[in-house]
């Protein structure tokens, strides 16, 4: 090495060696603190310990670095760390001092390294030029190097990505609002005056409004509910109207209704029915027979003598009913059968529904609100299976709040909802004879010749949904006319071709009556409000 290099080390690592040199003359570089510190990396052969307990205090030509006293707190030894000459090192330095003048080699006694400090100013140069200790963790007030960042391709990509995304976005919200744009515009706007509107203030029933009727032949459903006048059945409390099934049982004995009684609506002036035969107002109980009372009671509202509409709007809120074969409904009839008698006149159901509670994600047959059409040349031939719908709740059930129930009717067509009009069930347009759409036969199995009822209408394509409608709120119980069919119902205590159906149903009441719930307000048909315009 050329002497300008020499000076120029000894220059700059003149700091350490006057360091190192003091201390040496203080004894830190002595046997004993030289074998304390050297740790795992000493030198511990006989010949080595021999040749430290020798050398011992004295500063030999040669010396080593102890490893073990790197970064150690406290040490007199440790240079200053923002000095250039730390030697790569973080932390202290300490050099113990060995000799073999015998052999003229220098060996040391500790350590991984050694460098004469004394025989040549040249050997500083192997300290200088020690490869640094590389740390492996960076400072936190260190910047990162993400050369990958920056690169071209990379930037690229960066843009596709985002203008993709927003392109997706986009194309969401723009599907989003032509989807509501287009649920709004299929509403009518249609100007209607309002005919009635009942919340149900007070505490007793408008009986200007609303008329209770009576009757015992399940209004040709079959139903095992006798529709009474009571207020057991029928009352208003705390703003709202209660439709509530009772046992019969509860007022005459379970023993009346198996054998003995006759329940006669007819002699007491009770009886509502246009036809007061026995069939509709009369009925004895017969053990041997094995007839028997309505096993429930329960009520059936009307509006046929106050409020009626052709083409309008209606809208009631309600909460339906808890219990197994409790058949509630929302629905109209024509006030004057202009076609003649069911269903050729006409019937809509705005809602019908079933107090049974689903058994599985997949039961469509409950938890629904059952929308439809009624219309035929006699009571054999229904085509309501032309014009039905239903619509299911999926998180919620129709008995846990109050629902809102709808129906749109105009001269183009009539539709049901639930909620909002936004939410049609029921759509049908008047845009094909209803003669066609049910398709029906032109004569019956006995060779009777089947007649269109409608044929001779203003409007073929609207009759027999072109009279006047009145309104029906009520809660039935069973029935034999396949609202409740036999083969979805595997647990049905009654069979629908059953001679005595309501005595089966009476006789399985272990089974259905756990399922009522003991309050009242909970197994009733709880309604808010009813509203109906007329189309002006």
């Amino acid at each position: 090495m050329s002497a300008t290099r020499t000076q120029e080390i000894a220059q700059v690592d003149s700091n350490a060696i006057e360091q190192l040199r003091d201390d040496v003359d203080a004894g830190h570089a002595s046997h004993t603190d030289s074998e304390s510190l050297a740790g795992p990396f000493a030198d511990r052969s006989p010949a080595a310990s021999a040749s430290s307990h020798s050398q011992s205090g004295s500063l030999s030509h040669s010396a080593s670095l102890s490893p073990s006293s790197y970064g150690r707190p406290g040490s007199s030894s440790m240079p200053n760390s923002n000095s250039s000459n730390s030697f790569g090192f973080a932390g202290a330095r300490h050099l113990s001092y060995n000799s073999t003048a015998s052999s003229g080699t220098n060996t040391p006694s500790v350590g991984f390294y050694q460098a004469s400090a004394v025989s040549h100013p040249n050997s500083l140069a192997a300290l200088q030029h020690r490869r640094p200790i590389v740390r492996s963790t960076l400072r936190t007030d260190e910047p990162v190097d993400k050369p990958w960042l920056e690169s071209t391709q990379r930037r690229k990509s960066d843009r596709k990505a985002y203008w993709i995304f927003v392109a997706a976005v986009a194309a969401g919200i723009a599907a989003a609002a032509v989807m509501m744009y287009t649920a709004y515009a299929s509403v009518p706007r249609n100007k209607y005056c309002l005919v009635l509107q009942d919340d149900f203030e007070g505490d007793t029933l408008n009986t200007d409004i609303w008329l209770r009727e009576v009757e015992t032949s399940g209004f040709g459903n079959g139903q095992f509910d006798w529709t009474t006048d009571s207020t057991n059945n029928s009352y208003v409390q705390d703003g709202k109207l209660y439709i509530v099934p009772t046992l019969t049982s509860d007022s005459l004995g379970e023993g009346a209704i198996v054998d003995g009684y006759t329940l006669n609506l007819t002699a007491d002036g009770r009886c509502t029915a246009s036809n007061k035969s026995d069939d509709n107002c009369a009925v004895a109980s017969n053990a041997t027979t094995g007839v028997v009372l309505p096993p429930i009671q329960s009520a059936r509202l009307i509006t046929n003598f106050s409020r009626t509409i052709r083409y309008g709007r209606v809208e009631v809120r309600a909460k339906l009913p808890t219990g197994d074969w409790l058949w509630p409904a929302i629905w109209m009839m024509p006030k004057d059968s202009v076609y003649g008698a069911w269903p050729r006149s006409g019937e809509i159901d705005i809602m019908e529904s079933k107090g049974n509670l689903p058994t599985t994600r997949g039961d469509a047959v409950v938890n629904a609100q059952k929308s439809s059409l009624h219309f035929g040349p006699n009571w054999m031939f229904d085509g309501y299976s032309k014009a039905t719908d239903v619509r299911k709740l999926w998180r919620t059930y129709f008995n846990e709040g109050f629902h809102t129930f709808g129906l749109e009717w105009t001269e183009e067509g009539i539709y049901t909802w639930e909620r909002s009009p936004v939410y049609k069930v029921l759509v049908h347009k008047f845009d094909e004879d209803f003669w066609k759409l049910g398709e029906f036969p032109p004569m019956m199995g006995n060779g009777t010749l089947l007649q269109n009822p409608w044929s001779r209408a203003a409007n073929p394509k609207i009759a027999p949904f072109d009279q006047d409608f009145y309104l029906i709120l009520n809660v039935a119980v069973g029935g034999t006319n396949g609202y409740f069919e036999d083969d979805r119902f595997p647990n049905k205590p009654w069979s629908n071709q059953a001679e005595n159906a309501r005595s089966d149903f009476w006789n399985a009441r272990d089974k259905w009556l756990p399922s009522w719930p003991q309050e009242k307000e909970k197994r009733a048909m709880v309604v808010d409000s009813v509203k109906m315009w007329q189309k002006c």
